[in-house]
């Protein structure tokens, strides 16, 4: 049931198991498992405890232990658990990935470094080891290596789902926003399960969406300042406008473009939802209001209503950050 990914069901039965043999520490590791699996972290954890104090020489208790309290934010807690671990099993690899998980979310950064060292040495071949290098290696701000990890997680498997989403964190680091959602397409797909993939998929087309709304009110906030300071007539400020906003749309249209077809689906889904069409219409609106304070007012009386669109272009786009914000967030 377990490797089947029914984590409740396994619960439930490993359940009774600890009940009729509570002597059980393989039984009360395995309970620890199934509730990690089933997001309750703190039975996890109690489960955990109750293995390590039934075999205090067995390390598998405190990296359960570790990964729940992890979960549970306690990443102190979490690193010593880790760090027992690895003191009673050295020479295992799977114990300094569980000190470089802990130290790493703990932001312990030269710790976890050394620890993701240790684990590649140890087990060279092992694609989980390459993941929470390049994880590490991100971390550090060191995105060549990170790549060089997660490529060589890849070749060990094909199928690793989290090589595959770590890719796509570092294209989006590179400023690669289309790559960045092949990526987290590739390991949606991969690992339909696993929601924190494409929900990643949402927050790069949201970052696009807030990236192409902060250029467009930016431009538009220099451009309402040109009746005022170069004294130009209505028609060359309503061209450049109309060009902004064309421009603005091609460019947001292009990108679009590169992505796969899933993809595409994924970016119109996504302008369609209320708080995005809420954040583009506050920003187009703003804009438009701001362009006729100045366009449509005599020339005497632009200087004193040019205050006043710029106020509402820039209220326009804290209003629709705002709203991509709370999109963000659901």
């Amino acid at each position: 049931m377990l490797d089947l990914g029914r984590y409740d069901e396994a619960a439930s039965l490993l359940g009774r198991v600890v009940a009729a043999e509570p002597g059980s520490a393989r039984a009360w590791c395995l309970l620890a498992r199934a509730y990690l699996g089933a997001d309750r972290y703190q039975g996890a954890v109690d489960a955990a405890n109750r293995a390590a104090a039934l075999e205090p020489a067995d390390e598998w208790p405190h990296r359960l232990a570790s990964n729940a309290l992890m979960h549970l934010g306690n990443h102190g807690e979490a690193l010593r658990a880790a760090s027992e671990s690895r003191r009673l099993a050295p020479s295992y690899w799977q114990t300094h990935v569980c000190v470089a998980q802990a130290a790493l979310a703990g932001v312990q950064l030269g710790l976890a470094a050394s620890a993701a060292t240790e684990a590649r040495r140890l087990a060279p071949n092992e694609p989980d080891v390459h993941f929470l290098s390049g994880k590490v290696s991100l971390a550090r701000g060191e995105l060549a290596a990170a790549r060089e990890h997660q490529e060589r997680a890849l070749a060990l498997d094909p199928a690793h789902s989290g090589a595959m989403n770590e890719l796509g964190r570092i294209r989006l680091r590179r400023h690669d926003t289309a790559g960045a959602i092949r990526h987290f397409i590739s390991a949606a797909r991969t690992t339909p399960g696993e929601h924190i993939y494409s929900r990643n998929i949402d927050v790069v087309i949201l970052r696009a969406v807030s990236r192409m709304i902060y250029l467009f009110t930016l431009i538009a906030l220099i451009l309402i300042w040109v009746p005022a300071v170069a004294h130009v007539s209505r028609f060359p400020f309503a061209v450049g406008l109309g060009l902004l906003a064309v421009l603005t749309a091609a460019s947001f249209a292009f990108m679009v473009m590169r992505l796969p077809r899933e993809a595409r689906l994924l970016v119109r889904r996504t302008l369609r939802t209320r708080r995005v069409a809420t954040a583009l219409a506050l920003a187009v609106g703003g804009v438009a209001v701001a362009f006729s304070a100045v366009a449509l007012v005599p020339d005497s009386e632009v200087p004193q209503v040019l205050p006043v669109a710029v106020i509402v272009t820039i209220g326009a786009r804290i209003a629709a950050f705002a709203s991509l914000r709370a999109a963000t967030r659901r």
